[in-house]
């Protein structure tokens, strides 16, 4: 893999990470019953915006000085995966915590199921962030459920 392709794996990776897992951010009330699909849907693309936001920030501090052709190296991908990990839970976590509508109650759960464990995989392995997106799965639930800020 060339060192430009691994560089912009990195930083997918950052910025796959932080619209796919981040959702507590947005501070999401539980609710009662279940929200409209287009409340949930409106609510969940922002926990999104809000976990990219902040994943972006983890990002440029981490590898910072970094050449835009650079391979980060496995201490710098290490401390990138320990500053977003929390960022990832909370997206992760505030979704979870909306009440979604019925209909797509089983979608999300894959969702939740998936990014879960792709952060874990990630965080047990943070050189995974180097050889590939270790979002893929969560990207793709994130999409069939209409969640645009999230893939």
């Amino acid at each position: 893999m060339t060192v430009l392709r691994r560089m912009t794996v990195a930083v997918g990776v950052v910025a796959v990470a932080s619209s796919l897992a981040l959702g507590g951010v947005a501070g999401a009330a539980v609710a009662t019953k279940p929200m409209s699909d287009k409340q949930w849907h409106k609510t969940a693309n922002n926990i999104c915006v809000q976990s990219n936001t902040l994943f972006d920030e983890a990002a440029k501090t981490v590898l910072a000085g970094l050449p835009p052709d650079g391979q980060p190296s496995i201490e710098q991908m290490t401390a990138l995966v320990t500053a977003i990990e929390p960022i990832l839970q909370q997206k992760i976590d505030s979704i979870d915590a909306l009440k979604e509508p019925t209909k797509l109650k089983k979608q999300v759960n894959k969702l939740l199921k998936v990014s879960q464990a792709e952060l874990d995989t990630l965080v047990a392995d943070p050189a995974r962030g180097l050889e590939g997106n270790p979002f893929t799965g969560a990207s793709l639930a994130s999409k069939k459920l209409g969640l645009k800020d999230c893939v």
